[in-house]
């Protein structure tokens, strides 16, 4: 049989990002806390922030709706 075993807990914040495309044909990584956000011209720009804010391998969540920038607003 299998055994679990604990998943290493870290001190470091983790935070989850959403990154997709908006109407301008950029792409947002946006921190679903709205407490860190980036708009980059590619894809793969936006995904290496949100990894590397993240802290996490499994930080990042790819939207098949657009995302609009906050500009700092908070989350909407």
């Amino acid at each position: 049989m299998g055994q679990a075993f604990p998943l290493p807990v870290s001190d470091a914040v983790c935070h989850l990002f959403l990154v997709g495309q908006c109407k301008g044909g950029f792409w947002v990584a946006r921190d679903l806390e709205g407490t860190a956000e980036g708009v980059f011209r590619e894809k793969k720009e936006a995904l290496r922030f949100a990894m590397r804010e993240g802290g996490h391998d499994n930080a990042v969540m790819l939207s098949p709706s657009l995302v609009e920038p906050n500009f700092g607003r908070g989350v909407r």
